[in-house]
């Protein structure tokens, strides 16, 4: 008698992980769609962002047709390079 009510236990713990896992991925879904919905129409838009390390970025972000190339650190920020906004991925290295 005690074994199975270790195993309806058990198996009653994984049902409530197996649920807030579900949960927990509605949710990121749900979250993730609202976020785009709010950045859809910004004028500023972040493209690529590389971790450098843990306080240290470069973000390559687009701005009225240009693209920006910035450097990020803990106390300051940089503009590295400014570029044409090129969308076209068949350029020759």
């Amino acid at each position: 008698m005690d074994i199975i009510n270790a195993i309806i236990k058990i198996l009653g713990y994984i049902c409530i992980f197996v649920i807030i896992l579900y949960l927990a991925h509605i949710t990121s879904k749900y979250l993730a769609k609202k976020n785009e919905l709010i950045n859809k129409n910004k004028s500023i838009k972040i493209k690529e962002r590389l971790f450098v390390n843990k306080d240290k970025e470069l973000i390559l972000m687009t701005y009225k047709n240009r693209e920006y190339l910035i450097g990020i650190s803990q106390d300051k920020f940089t503009k590295i390079d400014t570029f044409e906004n090129k969308d076209d991925i068949s350029e020759e290295f």
